[in-house]
């Protein structure tokens, strides 16, 4: 049972990990869609004179842009954990269904027992 538990708290891991890329992503596309209307109006706005809140909303487009850098790098990490952790877990889900049909084998009697009640 260790092994089945154990593979089940991986696909644990996996599951959080591809629910926490995902929000991330979802995040970025959000933040990227702001970022380009800021870029946009900040480019427009410094083709005249340039003025001090010109310079404020050039600057928040840039920090816009390096904040979703930064999402998209995490959304990045968490899948890659997710992927590693995933060969993790169906590794351990075949060493507990090896298990289980070692056990089979060594103890056939226990074939007609329900074992997942």
């Amino acid at each position: 049972m260790a092994l089945v538990e154990k593979a089940a708290d991986l696909w644990a891991q996996v599951e959080k990990l591809r629910k926490e890329a995902n929000e991330l992503s979802l995040k970025a596309e959000s933040l990227g869609q702001e970022a380009e209307t800021s870029a946009s109006d900040a480019i427009k706005l410094l083709s005249g004179s340039i003025s001090e809140n010109d310079i404020k909303e050039a600057t928040n487009a840039q920090n816009l842009s390096i904040d979703l850098g930064s999402l998209v790098e995490k959304a990045a990490i968490a899948t890659e954990e997710a992927d590693k952790i995933e060969v993790l877990a169906e590794k351990a889900l075949a060493d507990s269904e090896a298990a289980l049909e070692q056990y089979l084998i060594d103890f056939p009697e226990d074939d007609e027992i329900d074992t997942f009640e």
